[in-house]
């Protein structure tokens, strides 16, 4: 459109113009609102659900690193107990091997008189039985013997109790770390998902919002303009035609003086003063 045919377009050309455009916006703006707030509705519980599965696996993973923490700890206590109760002993005179070599090779002798006799003997299945069952109860009153021995030791039985205690610890918390393991690639799967649904959420809920402001703009611009039509543009065109009467424009009339104005109109005023104090006054006729 060139300069002379926008000058020539009428207020009533325009308005017109600007309010289909308003009515066109407001008529495609409502069947694009809906699909994006169905859009919002599929986002939103999927988010939601995989966050709640991503919180969900952190919560077991800090319970676990809680239970993996206060295990070592107290195991590191306990093995700690353990270690000064066998100083204590060893000062106080060292400590008693309650499997001392003698009764092992008294043990070994016993074992092998029974496997000699199993192999040597001929029988059945029930003789075979009868001779593990005595080599079983032979090292369970072994067994016995030395634990006894060991608990009869002051001190000794403290001791082997915290050992025992500070490794059942450490099996607890070696098993909350390897759980630990198995939830972070779980955790890993439902974080990325939740930030891919979070992200797809937040998409549909601005376009929704950037929708819903158009849709009520395009709404008042209808009745803005149509009310504009319908009561005339001598309101909007009285700049105008101040203007084409010779008045000054709005710019010119809000424009506030500058210095440099303000000190030229001085000039001015002080140049005309000077010019009315040089001027001779005029002489009469001479006698």
């Amino acid at each position: 459109m060139t300069p002379e045919e926008l000058l020539g377009v009428t207020p009533a050309l325009l308005a017109k113009s600007i309010l289909h455009r308003r009515e066109r916006l407001a008529e495609v703006i409502p069947e694009q609102l809906d699909a994006r707030q169905d859009e919002l509705v599929a986002a939103e519980p999927l988010a939601r659900a995989a966050k709640e599965k991503r919180d969900g696996i952190n919560a077991k993973v800090a319970n676990l690193k809680r239970e993996r923490s206060e295990a070592q700890n107290e195991a590191r206590a306990l093995f700690k107990r353990a270690g000064e109760l066998r100083d204590k002993l060893q000062a106080a005179g060292g400590i008693k091997d309650p499997n001392p070599k003698w009764a092992k090779e008294k043990l070994d002798e016993k074992l092998q008189k029974l496997e000699q006799e199993l192999e040597t003997n001929a029988g059945n299945h029930k003789t075979e039985q009868k001779y593990i069952q005595e080599m079983k109860n032979l090292i369970r009153q072994h067994d016995d013997w030395v634990e006894k021995r060991s608990s009869s030791q002051e001190g000794l039985s403290e001791m082997d109790a915290s050992f025992k205690q500070a490794k059942a610890l450490l099996e607890k918390a070696q098993k909350a770390h390897d759980a630990i393991l198995e939830l972070a690639t779980e955790n890993e799967y439902f974080h990325t998902s939740y930030v891919e649904h979070e992200a797809h959420r937040r998409r549909a809920d601005g376009r929704t919002k950037r929708l819903a402001e158009a849709l009520d703009s395009s709404q008042r611009g209808i009745e803005h303009w149509q009310k504009i039509i319908d009561d005339g543009f001598d309101r909007l065109l009285s700049n105008a035609t101040r203007v084409k009467e010779g008045g000054a424009s709005s710019t010119v009339r809000n424009r506030k003086p500058s210095k440099t104005d303000a000190t030229q109109t001085k000039g001015r005023q002080r140049k005309s003063k000077s010019k009315s104090k040089s001027k001779p006054e005029p002489r009469g006729e001479e006698e």
